[in-house]
C-alpha cells in the first residue's frame, strides 16, 4: 500500500529538476568553471604551463611587448588551453603571477573534440 501512496503524491507534486535553458542553474562562488585568458595580462612566464597536472597547457608563439611591475617586457610566447581535456584543478589560476590565467564562473560547454583550444 505504501508504492501507491508514494506514487500518487509524486504525481501531484512539482517536479525536482531545474529546467534548464529556461531557468538558469546558480552557481557558486567558488564554481571552477570554463578555463579564460587575458592575453593583455599574460607576460609568457610558462607558470601554467608548467604547473598543469594533466599537461593540458602548452606556450605557441606570441610576440608582443607587455608592460609588468612598470617594465616593459618583451613576451615570446603564450598559453594555449585544451579546454576539454582541462581538469578545472586551478593550479594555474593560482601560479599566475599577473592573473593573465582563471577559471571564469561560467559553464565550460562540452563537445567530442578534444582537440579544442583557447588562446
Amino acid at each position: 500500500m505504501s508504492v501507491l501512496l508514494e506514487m500518487i503524491q509524486n504525481l501531484l507534486s512539482r517536479p525536482v529538476t531545474i529546467l534548464y535553458p529556461r531557468e538558469k542553474v546558480p552557481v557558486p562562488d567558488t564554481f571552477r568553471g570554463r578555463v579564460a585568458i587575458s592575453d593583455d595580462k599574460c607576460i609568457g612566464c610558462s607558470k601554467c604551463s608548467l604547473i598543469c597536472p594533466a599537461q593540458v597547457i602548452r606556450m605557441i608563439e606570441g610576440p608582443r611587448d607587455v608592460e609588468f611591475k612598470g617594465k616593459n617586457i618583451a613576451r615570446k610566447k603564450r598559453p594555449q588551453v585544451k579546454l576539454f581535456q582541462c581538469i578545472r584543478c586551478g593550479l594555474c589560476e593560482r601560479h599566475c603571477p599577473t592573473g593573465a590565467i582563471h577559471l571564469a564562473p561560467e559553464f565550460g560547454g562540452s563537445g567530442t573534440d578534444r582537440e579544442v583550444v583557447i588562446t
